[in-house]
């Protein structure tokens, strides 16, 4: 997933940031207060450097446009933060990449593969967008966030959060996941116009039933 993002939005980055801004700063102030807290409580980490970011305002525009083109189906990263999690050079990697796309409809349906890895504890649910989870690497939002009210264009915008070398893990590392990326697509949601529609409450919980939707479970 990141490799993706990586190949095809590497171009556009900004370099990096100096000095290192704290949570609430980082990419372009995306994270209120509470995500900002778990961001720190995922790493371990208070400061960070911006390998790559992106201004919400014109990530945003961009992202309307592209919502019909077919480069709208590649991954657009908004930003990259970088930590020091030890002492030498190898131990400077990749914490956190944000980044979005739209997508089909289709892949918020519920299947088989979902409820196995929901069962099997691969995957946690949110009610979120159209559909929310989140696993002990990332973490993945859809939500409805058309020109159209109502939306006919059968897409969603898709959210993904790519994390590494991280020090909060299982069920508390998911939250926390989950929690960023809701922020995060809370914000460009504003910046699109579809906050009210989007699905994206601050305050949200697990779905038990993967076969239950985030909007009726």
């Amino acid at each position: 997933m990141l490799a993706t993002c990586t190949l095809s939005c590497s171009s556009n980055h900004a370099p990096r940031s100096s000095p290192s801004p704290p949570a609430l700063r980082v990419c372009d102030s995306l994270l209120p207060e509470a995500a900002a807290r778990q961001l720190e409580g995922l790493t371990g980490l208070k400061r960070f450097s911006e390998h790559s970011k992106r201004e919400i305002r014109e990530f945003s525009s961009r992202l309307r446009i592209l919502e019909e083109d077919p480069d709208g189906w590649e991954e657009q990263e908004l930003c990259r933060l970088i930590g020091d999690i030890g002492e030498s050079r190898r131990d400077r990697s990749s914490i956190v990449s944000v980044f979005f796309r739209w997508s089909d409809i289709e892949v918020t349906k519920p299947h088989s593969e979902t409820t196995r890895q929901v069962r099997s504890g691969q995957l946690t649910l949110y009610k979120l967008g159209a559909r929310g989870e989140a696993r002990d690497n990332g973490a993945t939002i859809y939500f409805p966030c058309s020109r159209e009210n109502p939306p006919r264009s059968g897409k969603v915008l898709r959210a993904g959060l790519w994390t590494a070398n991280t020090k909060l893990t299982g069920q508390a590392g998911r939250n926390a996941r989950v929690t960023i990326l809701n922020a995060a697509a809370r914000k460009i949601a504003r910046q699109l116009g579809c906050l009210d529609t989007a699905n994206l409450p601050e305050t949200f919980h697990k779905i038990s039933d993967p076969q239950r939707s985030p909007k009726n479970g």
